[in-house]
């Protein structure tokens, strides 16, 4: 992690929810986010250019553009790591990539780390845990599994959680959201059009959107209420979402911590699910 990411997710630096927005924006396609004229990334933050001023000076810079030079500074280090750069996959043994993309997993999950603000996570976690609310989960061609995974922990923590799949009762099931209700959306490049339409059709209802996505463009980042960047680049020629899976688990470890008489709940289920026979030792006995 960099000095400046430190600076930016640091706690102590409190910053006001307009600056967050700026941070936000800045921690997303990190360094490249900032290296633009100010009134670029005040639009797209959806800030005023005097709160990116504020913010610069909170972080102990004299300006907009003393923070580009470290930026600028960064980007050229990261240009020439090695770490960065394209790697020759095709000659590489199996045990060299196995290996390869083990540690390049790791690197992901460090800039990971600095992707989200302890704000975001605060926000999330109240807006996951409130019970007056319908919880639903979508998730893309591939990222799915992280929605459905998400929703199997969260009926576990709390009721009224869905998961939104792709078939043909989503209408059904879009129709019963209500306002105030949360949409968690999963979707990374390539962005699906059918994520798009669920997002839409969320927020016509006055759901609040937090979306779970890459550190790119994503065309769903101007609907959702809230973002949670992961990064996807990997050894492999493919994606990886081992970050956004870690960001799921440490969301559901954080609920675990902050969950009201979560050891009743538990053993509730495990009491009906005994009368069930749900589980295969339970069965033998």
């Amino acid at each position: 992690m960099t000095n400046l990411r430190e600076r930016l997710t640091s706690a102590d630096l409190s910053p006001t929810p307009s600056e967050r927005k700026v941070i936000r924006a800045l921690l997303d396609n990190y360094p490249r986010s900032g290296l633009g004229p100010m009134a670029k990334l005040a639009e797209h933050a959806g800030v005023s250019d005097p709160t990116i001023v504020r913010l610069v000076k909170k972080l102990g810079f004299s300006g907009y553009a003393e923070l580009q030079d470290v930026l600028l500074s960064e980007m050229d280090h990261r240009l020439r790591s090695p770490v960065t750069l394209l790697q020759p996959r095709s000659h590489s043994s199996q045990d060299d990539a196995w290996n390869s993309y083990l540690s390049e997993s790791c690197r992901t999950l460090s800039e990971t780390q600095a992707l989200t603000q302890p704000e975001d996570v605060r926000v999330l976690v109240e807006l996951i845990l409130e019970p007056r609310h319908s919880l639903y989960c979508f998730g893309g061609r591939l990222s799915s599994f992280l929605a459905q995974y998400l929703v199997s922990h969260l009926r576990l923590l709390r009721p009224s959680c869905y998961t939104l799949e792709d078939n043909a009762q989503l209408p059904d099931r879009l129709y019963d959201i209500e306002r105030q209700d949360v949409v968690l959306l999963f979707d990374y490049r390539r962005y699906q059009t059918q994520a798009l339409r669920v997002a839409t059709a969320a927020k016509s209802r006055g759901a609040r959107l937090v979306l779970f996505t890459d550190i790119y463009a994503s065309p769903l980042r101007e609907l959702a209420d809230l973002v949670i960047s992961a990064p996807v680049e990997s050894f492999s020629a493919f994606d990886t979402l081992v970050p956004a899976l870690a960001q799921v688990e440490a969301l559901i470890a954080v609920l675990t911590l902050r969950s009201k008489d979560l050891e009743g709940r538990l053993e509730g289920i495990d009491t009906l699910r005994a009368s069930f026979a749900a589980h295969l030792l339970e069965e033998k006995q």
